[in-house]
């Protein structure tokens, strides 16, 4: 028993009982110091330029989107056009 009279017995882990191993302490986070001024400011004024290339990006492409919507309407209604032509050309021979 000499043996066991010396050893430290390591803590358990928390919920079981009767475990061996030893479950080591969580590491502390330690909070990073704040940032300056000026790297804040210069954060804001490059959110502020990418916003304001980007608006007028989205804004083209608004118009773009638009533009194609007007042309295909214009088409579809050509291509119903043209039907309803063809139809009635087919109506006219079929009588006679």
């Amino acid at each position: 028993m000499a043996t066991t009279a010396g050893a430290k017995k390591r803590p358990a882990k928390a919920g079981s009982s009767g475990s061996d191993y030893y479950v080591p302490p969580l590491p502390v986070v330690v909070a990073s110091p704040p940032q300056s001024l000026g790297e804040s400011i210069m954060g804001w004024i490059a959110a502020c330029v990418l916003i304001a290339l980007l608006l007028p990006l989205g804004a083209m492409l608004y118009l773009d989107i638009l533009e194609v919507k007007h042309q295909v309407k214009q088409e579809v209604e050509k291509v119903q056009k043209m039907r309803r032509e063809i139809e009635q050309e087919r109506r006219k021979n079929d009588k006679t």
